[in-house]
Formats: C-alpha cells, sequence, structure tokens
C-alpha cells in the first residue's frame, strides 16, 4: 500500500496528513473544514479560534449522522425493490 503525504492548512495553522488516500483527496477534506471553520467564525465574531473549529466539527459531524441516516434508509428501500422484483 502506498501511503500519501501532505502538509495543509486548516484556520491558519499547518497540518502533516497521510493515508492511502490521494493527496488531492486530503486537500479536499482540509479546505472543506478550512471554510466551515472561517464560515462559522463570521457567524460567531464571538467565538475564539478553538470555538469556532468545535462549533464547524458538530456541524459536520450533525451532516455526516444525517447522510448516513439517509443512506441506511435508501439501502433498506433497495434491497426490498430487490426483494419484489
Amino acid at each position: 500500500m502506498i501511503v500519501h503525504h501532505i502538509t495543509v492548512l486548516v484556520a491558519g495553522r499547518s497540518y502533516q496528513l497521510s493515508g492511502a488516500e490521494e493527496p488531492s483527496y486530503f486537500a479536499s477534506v482540509a479546505q472543506l473544514a478550512d471554510r466551515r471553520i472561517r464560515e462559522t467564525a463570521q457567524q460567531n465574531p464571538s467565538l475564539n479560534p478553538e470555538g469556532a473549529a468545535v462549533a464547524a466539527a458538530l456541524s459536520l459531524a450533525d451532516e455526516l449522522i444525517k447522510a448516513q441516516e439517509i443512506n441506511a434508509r435508501l439501502r433498506r428501500q433497495l434491497e426490498e425493490m430487490e426483494k419484489d422484483a
């Protein structure tokens, strides 16, 4: 397995990421995190940088859980359709 390494910038800080994914994937993940933190900070100017990062992480976790629930529901529907076919 090839392990890729990339340095990304999130919320003004550099982080070293590594894994099997392509560097472009890591860059996309970092860009999403950075964008969400910046948006959260702009919408909530009273938050310190750590608070903005936590709020952004909670927002992303919420989206992930909802997407997983939709995915599970769609898989169940597909299984039912396959049984009926």
